[in-house]
Formats: structure tokens, C-alpha cells, sequence
């Protein structure tokens, strides 16, 4: 009902409005000027009820013109945070990388006797009874059996196995291995054999120690270099234990070993050493029998 008496009186005024400038051109100038103000008047809420809706309009173009805008240089911004957050990630990798070659070349440098070759860990041994590492480093860069593996820190281990590019690493701390070494103090120097041990994997033991050998907590070891395969002098662990074995004449040490073996990433192979190889005088018992065994490598 509110509809069609809505659009009578719109009719009604556009009657009149019409009705009023006839009348108007038919009268003359004054008249008509007149009949203009009325219609100007009459016309006025509309034309201002159409600018503001022009304008909301207007305005809302602009408003969804300017969330597009904003959307696409958020992603914009979200795709530079990623590629910055990535590059900073690589950065940090490529700075701990030349840390730890910077460290490898000051050895290689401080280290004359020795000739070396870098290698990279590609897999290692997920055996709980054995610790074997693959370096990247085969005989075909110049690596063979029974050749040192070692660090800036100390040593690593000895290779097991060759192939052309490729080796097997049998760390310090596997059971089967067994390194001579002796105390660095020079008020000791017990000599003895360190083996890896099952109980304690991350710790390998200084074995066969007798009760009064001269071996304290602090004290570094160090290869002996008897047996010709570990070089003398490579650092091997510090003393944090030492512990009489029971019902015997005998005691052990247990190490903390000089390589974090959990954060290995590259290691050097020992291709050739100038070092002299220490031998052991052989001693006769005082029956004149054979000499006795020396000490392990």
C-alpha cells in the first residue's frame, strides 16, 4: 500500500513539475524562473539521496580496490619472510660449515707430520652393539685399511673397510675396538689399552690398569703409537673414573672421549704419517723365557 502511494505522489509532482513550465514558457521569463526554483527545490532530496549513494559506492569500489591491494602485498611480504627465513637458515649452515673446515685446516696446517684427506659421514651404523660410520672417502682418493681417523679434537676411530669411493670407520667406541695409549702427565706415563664398553657406550675404559699404576682423575690420554696403526701422540679422552676391579690386582679407567661422536659431521683420514713408531724393548722373565706380549696398537 506504502508502495503505490509512493508513486502517486511521485506522479502527482511530475504532473505539476510539467504543468508548472509550460505555464511558465507560456507566461514569460520571470515566470518561469520561478517554476526552475520550484523544481529545483522539489528535486533536491533526490539528487542528494543519488550523490551519496554515487559516493557509497564510489567508496566501496575504492575500499575493495584497496583490501586487494593490501592482500596481495601481505602475500608479497609473506613470501620475502620465507625467503629470508630461509636464507638465514642457509647462511648459518654455510658459517658452522666453514667453522668446522676452518678448524680441519688449522690441524692439517699445525699437523705437518701427517698426510691427510677430508671425508664427509654419509650414514652411520644404527647397531647398538657396534659403532661403524660410512665417510664419503674411498680407495680411490688414496684410503686404505687400517689407516687413522681422527679430528681436530682427537681421534675418531680406524677404517674397516674400503671400497672405491666409499669406507667403513670403526669408531674408538665399538667393543671390538682396542687403541694403546698412555697417561700424558709426565710423572706417569702407565701405559695400557682403551676398548670400548657395552655397559657404557659413550664412555670407552683404559683396561688391565694395575692397582697401583699411577693413573688419577683429569688426566689426559694419548695414543702410544705401539703396534704401528695410530700415530703417537693423537688425543683419545680424559680420565673421569678410576675404579678397582673386584676380587683382583687389577683397576680401570673410564674416559670421557675427546670427539663429541654424536655431532661428527666430517672427519681427516690418516693417509700417510712421518711419525716414528715407538717400539717396545722385549723383556725376558727371569727364567729366560720367550719376551712377554707388549701392548696393544
Amino acid at each position: 500500500m506504502r508502495f503505490f502511494y509512493k508513486k502517486a505522489v511521485i506522479l502527482t509532482v511530475a504532473v505539476l513539475t510539467v504543468f508548472l513550465l509550460a505555464s511558465s514558457a507560456a507566461r514569460g521569463k520571470y515566470r518561469f524562473d520561478l517554476s526552475e526554483h520550484f523544481v529545483a527545490v522539489m528535486l533536491a532530496p533526490v539528487e542528494s539521496i543519488t550523490m551519496k549513494v554515487g559516493y557509497g559506492f564510489r567508496q566501496l569500489g575504492l575500499s575493495t580496490s584497496q583490501l586487494f591491494t593490501v592482500y596481495r602485498d601481505n602475500q608479497t611480504l609473506r613470501a620475502e619472510n620465507e625467503q629470508l627465513r630461509r636464507s638465514n637458515i642457509d647462511n648459518t649452515e654455510i658459517l658452522a660449515e666453514n667453522a668446522r673446515l676452518r678448524a680441519m685446516l688449522d690441524y692439517k696446517k699445525a699437523a705437518p707430520q701427517f698426510d691427510f684427506v677430508t671425508a664427509a659421514i654419509i650414514a652411520r651404523d644404527p647397531g647398538t652393539w657396534t659403532n661403524i660410520i660410512l665417510i664419503n672417502r674411498g680407495s680411490n682418493q688414496g684410503v686404505a685399511k687400517d689407516m687413522p681417523v681422527v679430528t681436530p679434537q682427537g681421534l675418531v676411530g680406524t677404517v674397516v673397510e674400503v671400497y672405491g669411493d666409499m669406507a667403513k670407520v670403526q669408531l674408538l667406541l665399538d667393543l671390538r675396538s682396542a687403541v694403546g695409549v698412555l697417561v700424558q702427565r709426565p710423572e706417569s706415563r702407565v701405559a695400557a689399552i682403551v676398548e670400548g664398553d657395552g655397559a657404557n657406550p659413550l664412555a670407552p675404559r683404559m683396561v688391565n690398569l694395575a692397582r697401583d699404576a699411577d693413573i688419577i682423575k683429569g688426566d689426559k690420554i694419548i695414543t702410544s703409537g705401539f703396534g704401528g696403526i695410530y700415530p703417537k701422540g693423537l688425543l683419545v679422552g680424559e680420565v673421569v673414573e678410576v675404579t678397582n676391579e673386584e676380587g683382583g690386582l687389577l683397576k680401570y679407567a673410564v674416559l670421557k672421549p675427546a670427539v663429541n661422536f654424536d655431532t661428527l659431521e666430517e672427519v681427516l683420514v690418516i693417509l700417510h704419517s712421518r711419525e716414528p713408531i715407538p717400539t717396545i724393548p722385549p723383556v725376558t722373565s727371569p727364567d729366560g723365557s720367550s719376551p712377554s706380549k707388549g701392548v696393544g696398537q
